[in-house]
């Protein structure tokens, strides 16, 4: 994998455009673009960014009307003075006209005149096309509304077909059929609230993994998938310099800082079984006493066996009071049981996720009926040059296959009572986008169990 490529801020510029309201009825508002923009101008020029304050101009944040003459204006500014990396974002609606072509709507745009009183996406990537950027990024975050009624083929291919340009990452929010998502009170727009998650998460991220972050978690929500185009773009770079607080994005809790899920044994049954261990140590007691005083008489019988058994009967019980663990913190990922922890760093984590393992058994009386039984299994794909954690990572022997494959089976979920939702929202929290569902664990590796 190529080093990230960190651009010039001194020749860099970026461009962020929002209309969050509409004079057309047709057109709600969107008051959450006003949030996108200050929340990505804040991320992009912080601490961590690579911008100068000067080199990132946010249009459409006030109260005033944007048209088109300040719109382009800005851009032709942005494009004839970025040498290094040239960053366009857009917030807003997005409507097809009769021939199926893209436009970005503006204040006034009117949807039944969306050719005069919209941006055709071509403008766009007129100015980017023209640029001296050795990178163009162009960043979507609008809805491609169905209105092509005189199209000549799909809404999909021809939007496809519109965001590809030459030398140009591009991203979109969603599909060229669905809605982009904004919730209602939401403090952003669905998809730059991941895109703020992927530019605070540590790294930093190059634009292909921002996209798989935003990817995953859109998809992880029920919510339309991002697209990407990228025609001979530089996919490794990044667009800031290093991890950024939540908190300087939003003031929203960031929760905390380690997440535990353990599996204990109820109050009832750590009695019950405080009772049996007593029961059986006193057993294994009164055997061994009847040793000592007897030796001959205990010859030939079963009772060193019994004593044996009595002893690991106690043990065995006594091992169940004891908790078992599995931590998710911002070091990285840790299991603890029996009183043994074995830890993970995140940097020697290629990727994680909980792959779904199926047992089929055959019912007594049940005419040879089988049933499934499905447990979800968390897995790891360790770095090359990683060393290996300690051995009681493994899973039994009927996971051997994961071993031979290069993962590391953790546990089973059920093992630590840990809910595959919250453990997901855990890691990419605390520790990057390194989850994976089963479906995309077994699209990269066929070798898994389906």
């Amino acid at each position: 994998m190529p080093d990230p490529w960190i651009p010039d801020g001194s020749a860099s510029r970026a461009v962020l455009i929002g209309v969050p309201t509409y004079s057309s009825p047709d057109l709600p508002e969107i008051p959450a673009v006003r949030d996108n923009l200050s929340a990505l101008r804040k991320v992009l020029t912080g601490e961590h960014g690579l911008l100068p304050v000067d080199h990132c101009q946010v249009l459409g944040d006030q109260d005033q009307l944007l048209d088109k003459a300040t719109l382009g204006s800005a851009l032709a500014v942005a494009r004839l003075a970025a040498t290094d990396l040239l960053l366009v974002y857009y917030a807003g609606h997005g409507l097809l006209d009769e021939d199926g072509l893209l436009h970005l709507t503006l204040a006034d745009a009117e949807p039944d005149n969306v050719a005069y009183t919209a941006v055709p996406l071509e403008v766009l990537k007129r100015e980017l096309s023209r640029s001296r950027a050795r990178a163009r990024v162009l960043v979507l975050d609008c809805c491609f509304s169905g209105r092509a009624v005189a199209a000549m083929s799909t809404p999909d291919s021809l939007v496809a077909g519109q965001l590809e340009l030459t030398g140009t990452f591009t991203l979109t929010s969603t599909t060229a059929t669905a809605p982009s998502h904004a919730p209602l009170g939401a403090t952003y727009t669905a998809f730059t609230e991941a895109l703020l998650g992927a530019l605070c998460a540590p790294g930093p991220l190059t634009l292909d993994e921002i996209y798989a972050y935003v990817d995953r978690d859109l998809a992880g929500r029920g919510l339309p998938r991002p697209q990407r185009r990228s025609v001979n773009a530089a996919s490794d770079l990044v667009l800031v310099s290093g991890p950024v607080e939540e908190r300087s994005v939003s003031q929203k809790p960031t929760g905390p800082s380690q997440v535990r899920f353990t599996k204990q044994t109820s109050p009832g049954k750590r009695r019950w079984y405080a009772c049996l261990s007593a029961v059986m140590t006193l057993l294994a007691c009164a055997l061994g006493y009847a040793m000592w005083l007897q030796p001959s008489a205990v010859a030939g019988t079963f009772i060193p066996e019994l004593l044996l058994l009595a002893f690991a009967w106690g043990a065995a019980v006594s091992a169940r009071e004891k908790p078992r663990s599995l931590i998710v913190d911002k070091t990285g990922l840790a299991l603890d049981r029996d009183g043994i922890s074995c830890h993970i760093p995140w940097q020697d984590i290629d990727y994680l996720g909980v792959l779904r393992q199926f047992t089929y058994t055959t019912e007594a009386g049940g005419g040879g009926a089988s049933r499934k039984t499905v447990s979800q299994v968390l897995v790891v794909r360790p770095r090359q040059t990683a060393p290996r954690p300690d051995k009681t990572f493994q899973l039994p022997a009927n996971y051997k296959e994961l071993r031979d494959f290069g993962y590391i089976g953790i546990c089973k979920l059920s093992f630590v009572d840990a809910d595959p939702v919250v453990l997901r929202q855990a890691v990419e929290r605390l520790g990057g986008p390194l989850f994976r569902s089963h479906r995309d664990l077994v699209d990269m590796d066929p070798r898994l169990p389906t």
